[in-house]
């Protein structure tokens, strides 16, 4: 058996005018812990597709906002620092995931684009961030991943899931309302508002990169 290779979304800064693309290592850590090996995708690669198809799952990282014309609504200024190019990338790499049934992770920014990218919306502002959410678990989500029925989580977000995608399960939803967590209702797809990656330690957080790791050992190349 090869090892599997999990791609992973870049991200980007443009500090001092100096326009960088990067991948905080917080998300490459728990994968490299599960004995698989790491490609970071990068910005506007012609040779894309040639990447994808070396891939056996992919993690969509967080990040800035998504243009919000992908889900048919404008910019009045509430969707912050949108960058087309993220923007893409992450559209090619959720696309090819789905057409190829390969194993996904979204996280934060990733979560929001998954559901984008598969026809659901965004609110574009709740007017402060989301932090330290006390969740109602579902039974769903304690089926999937084993989950306490209530517990915290690490949110740092300004937009929300405002319709969810029709392939889509919500397995996760906070007190106030906010779609924490959801599945795809038949391929191997899994998506988080917050940042699992910041506290590996945590057990809840342990759970999500094991039932990635899961699909992924799953996949078989077709």
């Amino acid at each position: 058996m090869h090892t599997k290779l999990i791609g992973v979304t870049s991200r980007v800064s443009s500090a001092n005018d100096n326009r960088t693309q990067f991948i905080n290592e917080r998300y490459l850590t728990p994968i490299i812990k599960k004995g698989f090996n790491t490609i970071i995708l990068s910005l506007d690669n012609p040779n894309l597709e040639e990447i994808l198809e070396l891939c056996d799952g992919f993690v969509v990282a967080g990040g800035s906002d998504i243009n919000p014309i992908y889900y048919q609504q404008v910019n009045n200024g509430e969707s912050k620092d949108v960058d087309e190019s993220i923007d893409k990338l992450d559209q090619a790499v959720v696309l090819h995931a789905v057409k190829n049934k390969k194993p996904l992770l979204g996280i934060c920014r990733g979560h929001q684009a998954i559901n984008v990218f598969l026809g659901g919306t965004l609110k574009q502002d709740i007017g402060t961030s989301h932090q330290n959410t006390t969740h109602d678990v579902n039974s769903s989500l304690n089926r999937y991943l084993k989950f306490p029925e209530r517990f915290k989580t690490n949110s740092y977000h300004h937009q929300i899931i405002e319709k969810i995608a029709d392939d889509l399960e919500i397995i996760a939803i906070s007190d106030d309302g906010i779609i924490e967590a959801f599945i795809h209702k038949v391929l191997p797809i899994i998506s988080f508002q917050w940042h699992p990656e910041k506290d590996i330690q945590d057990e809840n957080n342990q759970l999500i990169f094991d039932k990635f790791a899961e699909l992924v050992l799953e996949y078989e190349k077709r």
